[in-house]
């Protein structure tokens, strides 16, 4: 499909669905969405699967392959395509099967019709979500570029206040037995986003200094519920004590 065709088909679609609407919307009594707009809304989606704009990339290819014996793996949550959707080329794409290699910061997209793998170029990509998680694409201003590094960043509590976690694997190559193995190694760093500045986030002592202005009531949350931030709970503990302190009003 060419794509002045795409275009045409997407425009055509758009105008068949806003006119069903526009139908329906003239009949206050029907219950059920005309059967025009949702076949109509149904098309629209499906064209919007096969859109040229998204299946622009490149071919991902899987270097870890390349090692017989691997420990872990390059991918957010799983090496297996998940659920997910994208804002795109300035296109909202839903019903896609993604997933995320965070050794290289790449949004992988299994191609609708082929068995492919296409890296999103990723100055194009807005905002992703992945298995219900979701990621923004952040590129700092010169006074933030001393904390953030351009890239995706996982939204972990929205707001005024906000968390945000960097996913960060490193693949390390080694040598066991004169065998060359390879091992996936999770380094993830926590932000917050207070009053427009961005600071880094590693430890008890980092969150309540900077919840400092509400300082008692930080201190009776964590010991009333048992905060420790080891190291198994430490990111938990720390979305569980941000989302109180964003609860806690203006800041």
């Amino acid at each position: 499909m060419s794509f002045f065709r795409a275009v045409t088909g997407l425009t055509l679609l758009v105008g068949l669905l806003s006119r069903s609407q526009w139908v329906a919307a003239q009949s206050p009594s029907a219950a059920e969405p005309a059967p025009a707009a949702a076949w109509a809304q149904q098309q629209y989606s499906q064209a919007l699967r096969v859109h040229p704009q998204l299946y622009s990339g490149p071919e991902y290819l899987d270097y870890a392959r390349r090692y017989s014996t691997r420990l872990g793996h390059q991918f957010f949550l799983s090496p297996e395509k998940q659920p997910g959707s994208v804002h795109y080329n300035h296109h909202y794409f839903e019903g896609l099967q993604l997933s995320y290699d965070v050794v290289l910061d790449q949004l992988v997209l299994q191609h609708a019709t082929s068995p492919l793998s296409l890296r999103l170029i990723n100055e194009n990509v807005e905002s992703f979500t992945l298995a219900g998680h979701q990621f923004i694409r952040l590129v700092p201003d010169s006074a933030a570029a001393a904390t953030l590094s351009t890239g995706y960043y996982e939204v972990l509590v929205d707001g005024p206040v906000q968390l945000l976690a960097r996913r960060v694997k490193q693949m390390e190559k080694k040598l066991n037995q004169e065998k060359a193995y390879t091992q996936f190694i999770s380094l993830d760093k926590l932000f917050i986003r207070k009053a427009g500045v961005y600071y880094p986030i590693s430890r008890k002592s980092s969150v309540t200094r900077l919840f400092a202005d509400r300082g008692k009531e930080v201190q009776r949350y964590i010991q009333e519920h048992k905060l420790h931030f080891r190291k198994a709970r430490r990111e938990a503990d720390i979305v569980e004590l941000t989302r109180y302190y964003a609860s806690l009003g203006p800041h």
